[in-house]
């Protein structure tokens, strides 16, 4: 059993990343639609020119299958934000409920009614935890297809592909760990982070 200190610590941490997932959402949602948008495009791009190449190895098979799967979550993906952001501009809801009410039906709660912020805030915490999902998926579909694309032409193209993908991310992520963050966290019991050197 994990000591109460480790617990709390844990707790803060998790209710800490959730402010913040809150208060970076509308970012999120916009990245998410940029990302979205751009691996339509790369996908339909590369997918038109695979099908007039054929079949003609299991690597172009395995491209145009990937590419081909990948389409309809990025499709589903940017709708499911387009719809979440279209809900927030024109409160869909609110006039969904009126127009109903208007034609003679009864709007009845299936509990307390959350606040109309409240109810926002998890909408799109739904919103950006299934769209990132179907963003992932895609991202792997398109990367497998990019490789499999360049395996095509040349094995050793898509083993250099699939290297120099992952030197760039970890680029990213030592560039972004070494800006360095001028605030030391504590936990409850008053212990702090290790120093970087």
């Amino acid at each position: 059993m994990a000591p109460p200190i480790a617990n709390d610590t844990w707790e803060r941490t998790v209710a800490g990343l959730a402010k913040l997932v809150e208060r970076i959402t509308p970012w999120l949602l916009g990245l998410g639609n940029w990302n979205f948008g751009a691996l339509i495009a790369f996908n339909l791009l590369v997918l038109s020119a695979l099908l007039t190449v054929g079949p003609v190895d299991k690597a172009v098979l395995i491209a145009t299958a990937t590419f081909a799967l990948a389409l309809p979550p990025d499709v589903a993906g940017f709708l499911l934000l387009r719809l979440a952001a279209d809900m927030k501009s024109v409160d869909l809801e609110q006039v969904a409920t009126q127009a109903f009410v208007e034609a003679g039906f009864e709007a009845q709660a299936r509990g307390p009614a959350p606040s109309p912020n409240e109810a926002q805030q998890r909408r799109a915490r739904v919103v950006l935890r299934f769209s990132y999902a179907l963003l992932s998926l895609t991202i792997v579909l398109t990367f497998i297809g990019v490789t499999a694309a360049l395996w095509h032409m040349a094995w050793w193209i898509g083993v250099a592909f699939v290297g120099t993908a992952v030197v760039s991310q970890a680029v990213v992520f030592v560039a972004m760990a070494s800006t360095g963050a001028d605030t030391i966290w504590s936990t409850p019991a008053g212990e702090t982070e290790p120093e970087h050197n």
